[in-house]
């Protein structure tokens, strides 16, 4: 698994940026209803593709990894304990099918 260098923000992307918010100012109720009926006259979801290559779609599938704290998810921890019963299981069932015909 490959982990994301921690970013460091450009310190002059940040500085444009609150220059820009004092030039335009906060945002009204009548500026949010604006941008909210641009949204659902444009649709832009319906649009969305998602990623359309290998690497595309590889590199989103892991995008949550790289804040999760282990190597592994909760999701790959739990499945593999699914699998570990899953053995035991059959294992059982093997143990039973030799005991019946000794």
């Amino acid at each position: 698994m490959h982990k994301k260098p921690p970013s460091r923000p450009n310190p002059r992307r940040i500085a444009a940026g609150r220059r820009n918010r004092l030039l335009r100012g906060p945002l009204t109720v009548e500026g949010r209803e604006r941008l909210r009926q641009a949204a659902l006259r444009n649709k832009p979801w319906l649009y969305s593709t998602g990623p359309r290559s290998d690497e595309g779609k590889f590199r989103s599938a892991n995008n949550g990894r790289y804040a999760q704290k282990s190597d592994r998810s909760q999701r790959e921890i739990q499945a593999g304990v699914a699998d570990v019963w899953r053995m035991i299981r059959e294992m059982a069932g093997c143990r039973r099918i030799v005991k019946s015909e000794g």
